[in-house]
């Protein structure tokens, strides 16, 4: 694996980035984390119907497809969402900046007091796992396979990705209530990822951005920077910092809005359901 030490200081190790801050302004270095990345939402139709399938759209920043991300193999998992939604501002008011969050560089910059916000009280049941879709080869952006792809390539920005369910599915929408999904890619490996289209400031009333990072613990387990990934004191963040080796341990670490280094409280994605 690519470990990343996410931590302003010096390190002889693979470092970038900030850590997140305490409330005396002390950096705490982590380990960078494995993701899912998903979507609530509010179903307005008047009767229930069964879900078709999902769009959602590639980034248009950096590194939009990772080199190892053609043609893997790619989950959808999908809850039903209720519980009393509570804001929480992470000890974070009005009169301070944000602990971590965009744009990450405390020391220089101010990072809006909100940023670093997350929903406490959500339950999600799940309702399903779908597998058996495939992220596009390189020839489905109009490469040939053989190429050596820029991450940041103009030809991927902005793609559609569209994930049918198979017809015998049985996820049935009912009026007025909230759904969400993640989508997953199934075998962690180096420099597989790929980034999803959103504004971090949405303006969807029916939901909102969730993920689910590593091992579901909030804030991450402080790491030390001053050693390699595999001395003993890193040992409990590396191991916390990465999806469990088993997939159906993995799928019920429940998702939020919470992340590091950014929350997705008041994240979009661009997204489309069909019915």
């Amino acid at each position: 694996m690519d470990y990343n030490f996410k931590w302003s200081g010096q390190s002889p190790f693979n470092s970038s980035g900030f850590g997140y801050f305490t409330p005396d302004g002390q950096e705490i270095a982590y380990i960078k984390r494995n993701r899912d990345i998903g979507q609530t939402f509010t179903y307005k139709e008047k009767v229930p119907q069964k879900i078709k399938s999902i769009t959602v759209r590639l980034g248009f920043g950096d590194n939009v497809v990772r080199p190892g991300m053609y043609g893997q193999s790619i989950s959808l998992q999908l809850f039903e969402v209720t519980g009393q939604r509570k804001l929480n501002n992470n000890g974070s008011d009005s009169t301070m900046k944000a602990f971590h969050g965009y744009p990450h560089n405390r020391y220089e910059l101010d990072i809006p007091h909100d940023r670093d916000d997350f929903f406490e009280g959500i339950k999600f049941e799940m309702l399903a796992v779908v597998r058996g879709f495939k992220f596009p080869e390189k020839g489905d952006f109009g490469f040939d396979n053989s190429m050596n792809i820029d991450p940041d390539h103009k030809n991927l920005k902005g793609k559609y990705l569209d994930f049918i369910l198979p017809e015998q599915n049985q996820i049935i929408l009912e009026p007025e209530k909230e759904y969400a999904f993640l989508i997953m890619i199934d075998s962690i490996g180096e420099n597989r990822g790929f980034t999803l289209g959103n504004l971090m400031y949405g303006n969807y009333p029916g939901g909102h951005g969730i993920r689910r990072e590593g091992h579901g613990i909030f804030p991450p387990v402080k790491a030390h920077p001053e050693f390699d990934f595999n001395h003993p004191l890193n040992r409990t963040a590396v191991k916390t910092s990465l999806f469990p080796f088993d997939f159906e341990e993995r799928i019920l670490i429940p998702p939020a809005s919470n992340g590091y280094p950014d929350v997705d409280t008041r994240r979009d994605l661009e997204f489309y359901i069909k019915i």
